[in-house]
């Protein structure tokens, strides 16, 4: 009976030490959820509200997004360039 609670103490043990394995694994990606905002790198939008003085917000998805660029007017089409911590990084879009 020992010899049983022992391997069954050792499987439960390495299931949750792989289940926690491959958490950590997957948080420490570069396109995890928690960085979201890295996916919309590149995406082209149409700006709803101005940016003033550099800083604006945005609709994208089912978030609003802060966003960081030059001051431009609503209507204006952008690309986002990048992010830095919640705030997409915008540029006027050229094409």
């Amino acid at each position: 009976m020992t010899w049983f609670l022992i391997f069954a103490a050792a499987v439960f043990g390495l299931f949750f030490w792989l289940q926690r394995r491959a958490q950590r694994r997957d948080l420490r990606r570069p396109l995890a959820e928690h960085r979201s905002g890295m996916r919309h790198i590149g995406t082209a939008l149409e700006l709803e509200s101005p940016i003033d003085n550099g800083i604006g917000k945005i609709r994208l998805g089912n978030r609003d997004w802060s966003v960081r660029g030059p001051n431009l007017p609503a209507g204006t089409k952008v690309r986002v360039t990048g992010v830095q911590d919640a705030t997409l990084m915008v540029d006027r879009c050229v094409d």
